[in-house]
């Protein structure tokens, strides 16, 4: 029984350390908090001209900087100034949301006619796979070979 228990802590301990996954339960924070914020400042501006939108745009600034700092010093484990990363880490916030919105979403609803409802949650793995891609190979990325991954 000892050794059955000494193989799943390994597995765990193993399953932590992998950098996706931790990438997976990072994005995941950031939905929860960007999710909950929304509904809470949507109820509590609701009356206001624009509050849907205002309640988006400050539930998602509070929840990338959350995820931000969780894939700075959690899933990347960078070293390195926070502020070039900062960055680049907005710049490609900027060019996600443009892709996801503008191209794969106008694609598959308009000219595919696949319906928002499927065709929301395909841009969104495509490109929280592209952003982990950008984010491992780019802003976050390490200086030598000799640091853990």
């Amino acid at each position: 029984m000892k050794s059955v228990l000494n193989s799943i802590k390994t597995l765990i301990v193993k399953l932590y350390k992998m950098q996706a996954l931790r990438y997976i339960v990072s994005s995941g924070i950031a939905f929860i908090i960007d999710y909950a914020l929304i509904l809470l400042f949507e109820r509590l501006f609701g009356g206001f001209v624009l509050a849907l939108e205002a309640a988006a745009i400050a539930a998602w600034m509070i929840s990338s900087q959350v995820n931000f700092w969780i894939n700075r010093i959690w899933v990347f484990r960078s070293q390195k100034s926070f502020m070039p990363e900062l960055g680049g880490y907005y710049a490609l916030a900027a060019a996600s949301f443009s892709v996801k919105t503008f191209v794969l979403l106008e694609l598959m609803v308009r000219v595919l006619t696949i319906p928002l409802a499927i065709a929301k949650p395909v841009a969104e793995v495509v490109m929280f796979a592209a952003n982990f891609i950008v984010q491992k190979t780019v802003i976050f990325k390490r200086n030598t070979k000799k640091e853990n991954p």
